[in-house]
């Protein structure tokens, strides 16, 4: 395989796929809110469409634990469900909270470079001073903590610590992912196998993976000599579906994690669901799947994005220009590539809320994807499997898009590549 072409694909399956189909299910407290925006500023809806928090804020996150990391004047802060300041805007880059703690960024530029990253507590204190460097080519989800643990960065090696800021496992992993079921799927380098540690940092399944990817409901994606399906938690494969030796490069656009006994597979060119058995349970039908969410998942036909339930019926026909999973009800989806154009609709098809764009200019109008796409999604958008190597509009603000977009590049970025800026968009990355 050439050096940069597995770049590209540890790249993609970190950024899209090394994550929980349940990471988005993290918002606690009262009732659920989205993130909406209008006239450059953003705010917060229920999920009947209601503004709640009015729009104010330069760029704003999704809820978690009851508080939403928001932007003001180039720091950010959290606020409450009312719309509550808890903790003043003060910090270059911020993420949701998780367990308990937010990871947070102190001396970061305007777009949250070169900063250092510690964890705050609910009332804003330090209780990890800010210490480490920018987690690199990692989903968003796994920036918190998960089982007491939260990967953290020295000098582009991941290692582990606790809530006391112990280091448990000492940073020796350029890849990784967060813990799931007891487990983290960890690679040492670009050209080193994969394998799962446990919490102490030992391998509990030595590292002989070409690529690997998290455990759900028991079972995770890895390929191997060619072969690629589900292992369990002593490593051996149980379920090898069909898959073509001329594939090999492939796997990780071509598995799924499975959610409610399904996971999403790619026979030839088309994508279905099978259980885990290895029966196919909805036929290979669409050009794109995804993981499926709250019951649902969305899906590509001739280029248009809809959604399916569980049994394969189409519930929502392809219609959008792409889309996100169903969270807490609702989902979000774009109508074009512009990223001014974009609601949330309920699980029946229902416009809950849509934006409401000025019309653009002849110099505003996109003449490709190019300059309208992140290669990583954003917060909402590396959730739930997104395993294929399609890119996807950026949402909230910067730390949502752009900052999180340049920790890719770095990874995408081809020997002799032209793309010097790492916010800079690709010509044709994929």
């Amino acid at each position: 395989m050439q050096p940069f072409l597995r770049h590209l694909i540890i790249a993609s399956f970190i950024c899209m796929v090394c994550l929980p189909a349940d990471a988005q299910d993290r918002q606690s407290g009262g009732r659920a809110l989205f993130p909406i925006e209008q006239n450059d500023r953003w705010g917060y809806i229920d999920m009947t469409g209601q503004v709640v928090i009015p729009p104010q804020f330069e760029a704003a996150d999704e809820f978690s634990e009851g508080l939403a990391a928001v932007e003001v004047r180039g720091k950010w802060g959290f606020v409450d469900e009312s719309g509550k300041r808890v903790i003043e805007p003060q910090f270059s880059g911020a993420y949701q909270f998780s367990e308990g703690l937010a990871r947070v960024q102190v001396g970061g530029n305007e777009y949250g470079l070169y900063g250092k990253w510690g964890f705050i507590d609910k009332t804003g204190h330090f209780v990890i001073e800010p210490q480490y460097d920018e987690l690199s080519a990692v989903a968003d989800d796994s920036q918190g903590f998960h089982e007491g643990l939260a990967m953290v960065e020295v000098k582009g090696l991941k290692g582990f610590i606790d809530k006391a800021g112990t280091v448990v496992i000492e940073p020796q992993f350029r890849y990784g992912s967060h813990f799931v079921e007891g487990l983290a799927c960890v690679s040492k380098d670009f050209n080193q196998d994969w394998g799962y540690i446990d919490h102490s940092g030992a391998w509990a399944i030595p590292p002989h993976f070409d690529y690997a990817s998290h455990f759900s409901e028991g079972l995770a994606p890895a390929l191997v000599g060619g072969v690629c399906g589900y292992i369990d938690r002593t490593g051996s494969f149980i379920l090898k579906p069909p898959f073509k030796s001329s594939d090999k490069d492939d796997c990780a656009a071509t598995y799924g994690h499975f959610n409610g006994g399904l996971s999403r597979w790619k026979f030839g060119d088309k994508y279905g669901f099978i259980d885990k058995s290895g029966n196919v349970v909805i036929k290979p039908e669409f050009d794109l799947t995804f993981d499926f969410s709250e019951g649902m998942a969305y899906v590509e036909q001739a280029g248009r994005y809809g959604f399916i339930d569980a049994t394969g019926r189409m519930v929502i026909e392809p219609q959008f220009y792409t889309a996100k999973d169903v969270h807490n009800g609702l989902a979000r989806v774009y109508y074009s590539q512009r990223n001014d154009s974009w609601g949330y609709i309920d699980k029946t098809g229902t416009v809950i809320w849509k934006t409401t764009p000025a019309t653009p200019t002849a110099s505003e109008m996109p003449t490709s994807k190019q300059g309208t796409h992140a290669i990583c999604s954003s917060s909402a958008g590396a959730r739930t499997g997104d395993s294929s190597l399609r890119t996807q509009p950026a949402t909230a603000g910067s730390r949502s898009g752009i900052l999180r977009a340049a920790s890719c590049f770095g990874v995408l970025k081809p020997p002799n590549s032209q793309l010097t800026d790492p916010l800079e968009s690709p010509t044709e990355v994929l």
